[in-house]
């Protein structure tokens, strides 16, 4: 099993005016979704599902700075780990860089598309294709327990209700 993790980070920026009392703002929503695939003998993969993680509540972050160990240490007074508060925090760094040179204020928000992929590979030919029919080892088995009657073809004689006539083949003439 192979799992594939990777983050999309899209921004958006709207400025504000300075003398109503705004501060710089930053809100991240976080969204998780979960692909699970399977890979066949022959190579083929195909999608089993998809689905999204449990709802994460937004996080309001209200930097005085825009370095990305700043940014990545206020995620983390939201966010346990660690490594993906770092690069979640240089990439919305990155993103403030184009509005630091601005005198204005600015609310920025923040949609984050955390994707995992997950490939199962089936065994080689070591997976027996299911059978409709049962196998002798298992009607014998269940015979042995008497869950299933043994039934004799050849010894039983079978009788027309109807007419009373002998339905064997040696018989009927």
């Amino acid at each position: 099993m192979n799992t594939n993790r990777s983050m999309k980070v899209k921004a958006k920026a709207i400025f504000r005016p300075q003398h109503k009392g705004f501060v710089n703002t930053i809100y991240a929503n976080l969204y998780n979704e979960t692909k699970e695939f399977v890979e066949d003998q022959n190579g083929a993969i195909t999608l089993l599902r998809s689905y999204r993680g449990p709802h994460v509540s937004p996080i309001k972050l209200k930097p005085h700075c825009f370095s990305p160990l700043y940014i990545s240490h206020l995620l983390q007074q939201s966010i346990s780990h660690t490594q993906f508060c770092q690069d979640l925090g240089e990439k919305i760094a990155h993103n403030c860089a184009y509005l630091r040179g601005l005198p204005l204020i600015f609310e920025m928000f923040v949609v984050v598309e955390l994707t995992q992929e997950v490939l199962i590979t089936l065994p080689s030919a070591s997976v027996a294709v299911p059978s409709k029919a049962a196998s002798s080892d298992v009607l014998q088995r269940l015979v042995e327990e008497q869950k299933v009657e043994s039934v004799d073809f050849k010894e039983e004689k079978k009788t027309c209700s109807i007419c009373m006539e002998n339905l064997n083949s040696e018989s009927s003439t």
